[in-house]
């Protein structure tokens, strides 16, 4: 029996793919829509300007500094340079079907305890070394050694044994019976298993790795400095459908504006946006912008071992005082969703909880109940980061805990910075973005011993509710996801805010956009293409 199964299905009715039509702010760059768009099944815009060239070169403007590109243990800002450097195993399709990509197949006949997992032959590093089980072997067994800072460590946890068996046949056992894996195996997770480096090279570089990286993906690096740019280059040898671009180069302008600015002067020729106001003014300034889909949210990551969110009471306190649509008004026109629970209202899995309303004076109740019972003062400092959206958020923030008698310090970092004090626990509580989306990016966000909770606390009654929906068939998903969401809101171990909108603009150098790939907000770069004579 060949499981595959699916972590979130489209919504109905989503699978037209529409021509010829366009948000309102999309543009061909002169002030007028743009017939060459058209939009996938899954929400994101396409952009085709006539027939793809080979050849050229792009750049790319990153919301984050990269600093590593590691795939065992790297943050999310070097996820889709990565994934062009080391290629993945698998990926979703437009109804979030596991689909091959540099494997071939992942099998089970015992509903999920033993998988065959068979990888396409004729992959090679760019070392020379062949990309193989035994090194599909190596990396999983990295990912999941004591000491690993992936995010999936956990996860390659749960398997009690491998064996190659031959160049393109890895036989995996789990600890116990666990359908999704394969999920696990999908490049849309950053620091997952799906991107392989060549054992060679983590055996001549260790921990430098993340800046010597070597794969078998479509390009291979050309130059890294960390926080500097990144280049990347064709790979001549690549086993897959050949690239368009022969070569990338990733700047790092973490200021939406900045990226804005820089696509004007005709220095960046594709960016990511981060709200729906940043979009329709890159549009306004006379760039081609394309809407896609995003299930990630503005939250607040809270450090669930130190006071004072170590306490429930200051957990609820600080979501009764947030009024999440005077957020929305102040920080984005209202052009966001508010969040009412841990899943977007717009996934299939939503549930409704009995999720704190804005009230003021309850949370002035509670903060007051806290302090006298435990002497604490009811405050902590938020580390937040530079984009205006997140700084615009932290003071209306600040307001709003102050008129509910919570004293909130504002802490500006960068987010190499912020990473490294999540893992090592030294923050209060910081100003992120979640995504919960499928079981996998819960398990991940929320499992008391995996390396992504960065609360850094468990909670019971979840992990039974993410440990039964590893063995769990279709017809249970439904019911245990309801669970969970009760679950987190009972214990209420972030606060979500508001809905991001994501978006991308493109010079008129770029002939064609492939929309963001189901599951990340990243392009496959392999079917990005620019026009020549642009």
């Amino acid at each position: 029996m060949k499981i595959f199964r699916p972590a979130i299905a489209v919504a109905a009715g989503a699978l037209l793919v529409l021509t010829g039509c366009t948000s309102g702010g999309s543009t061909n760059g002169g002030g007028g829509q743009d017939s060459d768009i058209t939009t996938t099944a899954w929400g994101a815009q396409v952009l085709e300007r006539g027939e793809p060239e080979m050849g050229g070169s792009i750049t790319y403007g990153l919301q984050a500094v990269v600093e590593s590109l590691d795939p065992a243990g790297s943050a999310v800002s070097g996820n889709l340079i990565m994934r062009s450097i080391y290629g993945v195993l698998f990926s979703y399709d437009g109804e979030r079907n596991i689909v091959p990509d540099m494997a071939e197949s992942i099998e089970s006949d015992d509903d999920g305890l033993n998988w065959t997992l068979k990888l396409k032959p004729g992959y090679t590093f760019t070392d020379g070394n062949p990309y193989d089980a035994e090194a599909v072997k190596a990396h999983f067994e990295r990912t999941a050694a004591e000491g690993s800072r992936s995010r999936s460590a956990g996860d390659m946890r749960q398997i009690a044994s491998m064996a190659a068996t031959d160049a393109t046949t890895l036989e995996i056992t789990l600890k116990q019976p666990w359908t999704g894996f394969p999920n696990t195996l999908v490049g849309a997770f950053p620091g997952g298993p799906a991107m392989v480096p060549s054992p060679a090279a983590v055996a001549e570089h260790g921990e430098a790795l993340a800046t010597n990286p070597v794969g078998a993906g479509p390009f291979m690096l050309e130059s890294f400095q960390p926080g500097g740019d990144v280049v990347l280059v064709k790979n001549p040898d690549y086993a897959g459908e050949e690239p368009y671009l022969d070569e990338i180069t990733f700047v790092t302008a973490t200021d939406t504006q900045s990226r804005i600015s820089a696509g004007l002067a005709g220095d960046i020729d594709i960016a990511r946006t981060q709200s729906a106001v940043d979009l329709q003014a890159a549009a306004d300034g006379g760039l081609t912008t394309l809407d896609q889909p995003d299930s990630a949210y503005y939250n607040l990551l809270l450090n669930l071992t130190q006071a004072p969110f170590d306490d429930i009471r200051m957990r609820q306190a600080l979501a009764h005082a947030i009024d999440l649509d005077g957020l929305n008004a102040a920080v984005f026109e209202g052009k966001h969703d508010p969040m009412v629970g841990f899943m977007p209202s717009t996934s299939p899995f939503f549930e409704e909880t009995e999720w704190p309303s804005f009230d003021p004076d309850k949370a002035k109740e509670l903060a007051e109940e806290y302090t006298a019972d435990t002497g604490n003062p009811a405050a902590f400092s938020l580390t937040t980061t530079s984009p205006p959206e997140f700084q615009q958020q932290a003071a209306v923030l600040q307001q709003m805990l102050a008129d509910a008698g919570i004293d909130m310090s504002i802490n500006v970092s960068d987010q190499p910075t912020m990473v490294s004090e999540a893992r090592s626990g030294n923050f209060q509580a910081q100003h992120r973005y979640l995504e919960i989306n499928d079981d996998q990016n819960a398990r991940t966000a929320f499992y008391s011993t995996s390396g992504g909770n960065n609360g850094l606390a468990g909670d019971p009654t979840v992990d039974k509710i993410l440990d039964d929906m590893l063995v769990a068939s279709e017809s249970e998903m439904k019911g245990l996801y309801a669970d969970l969401q009760h679950a987190l809101t009972e214990w209420l171990p972030q606060v979500p805010l508001v809905l991001q909108k994501n978006g991308i603009f493109v010079s008129d150098r770029v002939g064609g956009y492939p929309g963001n790939m189901v599951g990340t907000p990243d392009p496959d770069f392999r079917l990005v293409w620019v026009r020549s004579g642009e």
